[in-house]
């Protein structure tokens, strides 16, 4: 079975916070971050999707992607956990997320996780349907880089 998306939900809570105070504490070690109000928020707000990144039934990761007003996405946390790094599935999710959700995309990359900077600069370059590639200036002072590009509505898949 590939790599699966499933919305994270309500009840889900329990399963996501520890998962994501781990993330957090990784990409943002720094910031203060009020752990419950985030994660409540996360699989809360109308404009933020939430999903679970599963591989043969086994939860390895997560994303968030925020709508932003004029339309855009933002990919605004992304993970494969530690113990399920390196294996192909962060490239897997990332490609499936991107596809299944069309558009244009925006993602800043943490300054704290050279990893994630490594990740996201092969991984883009791996994906076949990518379009307009842009690296940029980091969105806050937590983010080393941007990156901006689209995916064309005609290269879908569902999740």
């Amino acid at each position: 079975m590939p790599v699966t998306l499933s919305p994270i939900l309500a009840t889900d809570l329990p399963r996501l916070l520890p998962v994501l105070a781990r993330y957090l504490a990784e990409t943002a070690p720094s910031a203060e971050i009020d752990m419950a109000k985030k994660a409540s928020r996360s699989i809360n707000r109308p404009d933020m999707r939430s999903f679970w990144i599963t591989d043969h039934c086994t939860d390895v990761g997560f994303a968030f992607v925020l709508t932003l007003p004029e339309g855009q996405r933002e990919l605004s946390e992304f993970t494969i956990f530690p113990h399920f790094r390196r294996s192909g599935l962060g490239h897997e999710a990332a490609s499936l997320l991107f596809t299944t959700l069309p558009g244009k995309w925006r993602m800043g990359i943490s300054a704290a996780s050279p990893q994630a900077a490594a990740f996201w600069g092969t991984c883009l370059s791996l994906i076949p349907n990518i379009e307009c590639l842009r690296t940029g200036a980091p969105f806050t002072e937590l983010q080393c880089k941007s990156y901006c590009f689209s995916i064309p509505e005609s290269q879908t898949t569902t999740a």
